[in-house]
């Protein structure tokens, strides 16, 4: 009787559920600017009374949909296809597409309403959390792949750390400063990742592989007999 474990699933069915859930949220962004265009269709205004009426809103959809082509590109550079797929893997990309999927509640909330403490914190808050989930993701994926013997960079967690530590520097400012001009702090993340890896932070080999001049990590070959 055959005993062995069957093969480990790979991560490709999953990117691709994910990339679709993504392109959904990106298009969901969109839904309160078309309810205000059939209004200003109806009222017979003009573009630019219609674009001075709700810039607000324009601004909201466009950041938001900055930053979640942001994290896509970002979840791109982490998960790769042929990772094997565990519960644990399963479970953090299902909690990170909560955060995505919340977006288009987030930003009609931003473009609708009055700025105010709460409303910053729930925007901010949950882009901090997507951030420190991606940088979870990013830990998880690079275990897993030593785990199979796979090639990994070491410093894969360093971009989503940068971030998520700015999304959180970006909170606290808001909690304090009611104010999304603190989302600039994001132009930072390409200093802070560099920093993050020159010092240390992210990227040193604590397993029993060693790491390559390149940043991938290359096993040890044991010696011929």
């Amino acid at each position: 009787m055959d005993t062995a474990p069957p093969p480990a699933r790979s991560s490709e069915r999953l990117i691709s559920f994910l990339d679709a859930a993504v392109a959904i949220a990106l298009t969901l962004l969109i839904l309160p600017l078309m309810e205000s265009v059939s209004e200003a269709v109806d009222e017979q205004q003009t573009l630019g009374d219609y674009a001075g009426e709700h810039s607000w809103q324009l601004l909201a959809f466009s950041l938001s949909f900055l930053i979640i082509a942001m994290f896509w590109r970002m979840h791109h550079g982490i998960q790769s296809p042929d990772t094997p797929l565990t519960q644990q893997h399963l479970t953090l990309q299902l909690a990170w597409l909560f955060t995505i999927t919340l977006m288009p509640v987030v930003t009609a909330l931003t473009g609708g309403l009055d700025t105010d403490r709460a409303l910053v914190a729930s925007y901010v808050g949950n882009l901090a959390v997507s951030a420190w989930l991606l940088f979870v993701i990013a830990v998880v994926e690079r275990r897993d792949r030593r785990a199979a013997g796979l090639a990994v960079d070491a410093t894969l967690p360093a971009t989503p750390l940068a971030v998520a530590l700015l999304f959180t520097l970006t909170l606290l400012l808001a909690l304090i400063v009611p104010s999304y001009t603190w989302l600039f702090l994001m132009a930072l993340s390409g200093l802070v990742r560099g920093l993050l890896v020159r010092f240390g932070v992210v990227g040193r080999d604590h397993s029993a592989g060693r790491e390559h001049p390149s940043g991938i990590e290359k096993r040890a070959v044991p010696p011929a007999p």
